[in-house]
């Protein structure tokens, strides 16, 4: 089952140029490549308590990498791109049910001055086979519609993509550093308001 929530903001806090993570299929020259929030890239939960253990833990999640492609739009006045991301999710000692609810998000970035143009944001389910404690799955195609003309072409996008994550989980994060293969953690300003939820 997968449960799928779309919102899209226009005005948000700055994602200023975070750094970019993980693993990414080469695109066309036409499409902006993509790219993976260094300290947003992993999503961890233990049971609420004092204790954060391996005994409290509910999942692990990562993610993994993207992919997409690029169009050309009604009369070349747009990018139409369809992009994939993808996910692996430890489950814990502490979780209870086979399945895992995973909030992650898309943002359009203005390359020349990092504001966010649009974000979407999605919850992705992942399930577990009995027995099983770790799996794999890749989200449903997102398209983003991404306006072009004598003053704006495909490279000045930038797009980014991250879990969205409690302060706490966003402390973690920064706490252990990054734990996903290729990532780099980022230390400019404005990540806690386009990673953190409220």
């Amino acid at each position: 089952m997968r449960v799928r929530l779309v919102l899209v903001a226009l005005a948000l806090p700055l994602l200023a140029g975070c750094g970019s993570a993980g693993t990414t299929t080469r695109l066309p020259t036409a499409c902006p490549t993509p790219g993976l929030l260094a300290e947003g890239a992993d999503l961890t939960r233990h049971r609420p308590g004092p204790v954060q253990d391996l005994t409290t833990l509910e999942f692990d999640a990562k993610l993994t990498g993207l992919s997409g492609a690029c169009a050309a739009g009604r009369d070349d006045r747009s990018i139409e791109m369809q992009l994939t991301t993808g996910f692996s999710v430890e489950r814990g000692a502490a979780s209870d049910g086979r399945s895992v609810d995973l909030p992650w998000f898309v943002a359009v970035l203005d390359r020349r001055s990092d504001q966010i143009l649009s974000r979407q944001i999605f919850v992705e389910r992942a399930g577990f086979a009995r027995n099983e404690t770790r799996t794999a799955i890749t989200s449903a195609p997102v398209t983003l519609s991404l306006p072009v003309g004598e003053n704006r072409r495909a490279a000045d996008y930038r797009i980014l993509v991250s879990f969205m994550l409690s302060e706490e989980d966003l402390a973690l994060n920064r706490r252990r550093g990054p734990v996903s293969a290729g990532t780099a953690n980022s230390r400019r300003r404005g990540l806690r308001g386009g990673l953190a939820k409220g």
